[in-house]
C-alpha cells in the first residue's frame, strides 16, 4: 500500500517537472523568437550611428523582444499544458484551427487574415475535437463518433448529440474541406463507427 503511494507521487511529481521543463522551453523559445525579429530592424534602423550608440540601441531594444517574446512563450505553454491536461491515455493533438463563431441566422463573413483577432480555436485530437475559447478555457469536448461536420459555401458546420455545436469560420490560409475530411476519417476510426471508406468532400478556399 505504501509503495503504491509512493509510486504515484513520485509519477506525479515528474510529470509536474516535464510539465515546468515544457513552459520554460516555450518561454526560451519565444524569447528568441523576440529578439531575433527586433534586432534586425534596430540595426536597419541605426545604420548611420556610431558604432557604441547602434550596439547600446541594439541590445536594449534586442532585450526588450527578448522579454517580450518570453512572456508569450510562457503564456502559449500555459495554455498548451491546460489543453495537455486533458488529453486520455494515448490520445495525441492533432492540429489546433482559429475560427470564427458565425450565429444562426447571420451572414457569414469572408474568411479572415491571419493576424486577425479571435479568442476561439478548435483543436483536432486523435479521440476528440474540442472548442477552446482563448487557448484555455474549454467550450465543449466530443469523441468523433459524435460528430458531424459540413459546409455550407466556406463555413464548417459542426453537430453533435444535442444538435448544432457551432458555425465556424477559418482563417485564409486553411482550406476547411481540409478539416472536414480530416473529422470523416477520423470518425471512422472511432469505436463503434463502421471502418469503410469516408467520403471525400470539394475542396474550397
Amino acid at each position: 500500500m505504501n509503495g503504491t503511494v509512493e509510486d504515484a507521487a513520485v509519477g506525479d511529481a515528474e510529470a509536474e517537472t516535464a510539465r515546468r521543463r515544457r513552459v520554460r522551453r516555450s518561454a526560451v523559445w519565444g524569447g528568441a523568437a523576440g529578439a531575433a525579429g527586433v534586432v534586425p530592424v534596430a540595426i536597419n534602423a541605426t545604420e548611420f550611428w556610431p558604432w557604441w550608440l547602434n550596439l547600446a540601441f541594439c541590445l536594449v531594444v534586442g532585450g526588450g523582444g527578448a522579454f517580450a517574446g518570453a512572456v508569450t512563450g510562457r503564456r502559449e505553454g500555459r495554455r498548451s499544458e491546460v489543453r495537455r491536461s486533458t488529453l486520455g491515455a494515448g490520445e495525441r493533438e492533432l492540429g489546433q484551427y482559429r475560427v470564427k463563431l458565425v450565429p444562426e441566422g447571420v451572414q457569414a463573413p469572408a474568411p479572415f487574415k491571419e493576424d486577425d483577432y479571435t479568442s476561439y480555436s478548435l483543436t483536432t485530437t486523435t479521440h476528440r475535437l474540442q472548442l477552446w475559447e482563448f487557448g484555455y478555457l474549454a467550450q465543449w469536448s466530443h469523441p468523433w463518433g459524435e460528430l458531424h461536420l459540413a459546409m455550407e459555401d466556406h463555413v464548417v458546420v459542426i453537430t453533435g448529440p444535442q444538435g448544432l455545436l457551432g458555425r465556424f469560420v477559418l482563417a485564409r490560409n486553411v482550406v476547411p474541406a481540409e478539416l472536414v475530411l480530416a473529422a470523416n476519417r477520423l470518425r471512422a476510426r472511432a469505436p463503434g463507427r463502421p471502418s469503410g471508406p469516408s467520403s471525400s468532400p470539394p475542396r474550397t478556399g
